[in-house]
């Protein structure tokens, strides 16, 4: 009995001295939970409240998700109405004052990137459309990088304690970042017409934004050059 009584003690010891997530961090998509992740490591206990095969449109407020954001510290998601079904009724539900819009635990990535798309008429017989723009602003990588440097502003500003440790993660992901973007780039602009007459496929946010548009010319060569 006094050996297990030892054995349970030590056990304790060992609970109490781990170390505690600083932060929680409600993402609502996975791209944002996967970069707050990457940027506060084991300081932050990150959730996603969808799937990679969830469409982020049709989500619905469940009991559980409510759960999840009443204890969040910060909230991520990537705005521009994208959530607009689903994520007002979680805040309004969630009592949580922390993370209430205009709160630094509210952030919306899509404010801090140039929208494309965004329409000059608002007509429904148009469809569904975002009067704020495309919302998957996590399609080009360069604007993963811009909400990554506020991302870890907000967390230094949330949890002061650790505010080296985020800075120090954030600067490293900005050259790991900046370094694969430029792989990629390069692997689009030497990509050639293969042997089956098929163009190779190029990123669909790339192709919208202006900078990555080829010159208006005829030849399909540009993006070899």
């Amino acid at each position: 009995m006094k050996t297990v009584l030892k054995i349970l003690i030590s056990l304790g010891a060992v609970l109490v001295a781990w170390p505690a997530a600083a932060l929680n961090v409600f993402a609502c998509e996975p791209e944002w939970a996967a970069l707050a992740q990457e940027l506060g490591g084991d300081k932050l206990s990150v959730f996603s409240a969808i799937t990679a095969r969830q469409d982020a449109h049709r989500i619905e407020a469940r009991p559980s998700l409510i759960s999840r954001i009443r204890n969040a510290d910060l909230v991520i998601c990537s705005g521009s109405e994208l959530e607009i079904g689903w994520l007002p009724l979680l805040l309004t539900q969630s009592g949580n004052d922390r993370i209430q819009p205009g709160s630094p635990g509210f952030m919306e990535a899509s404010q801090f990137v140039t929208r494309l798309e965004i329409p000059k008429v608002i007509d429904r017989a148009l469809g569904d459309i975002h009067p704020s723009g495309n919302p998957h602003v996590h399609l080009d990588p360069r604007n993963i990088a811009k909400v990554a440097d506020v991302l870890s502003g907000r967390l230094a500003e949330l949890d002061r304690a650790n505010a080296d440790t985020y800075k120090a993660r954030a600067e490293s992901f900005r050259e790991r970042w900046q370094a694969a973007t430029q792989r990629s780039l390069c692997t689009i602009r030497t990509c050639r017409t293969s042997s089956t007459g098929r163009a190779c496929a190029k990123p669909a946010a790339w192709s919208r934004n202006p900078e990555f548009l080829p010159p208006r010319r005829t030849s399909p060569s540009w993006w070899s050059e």
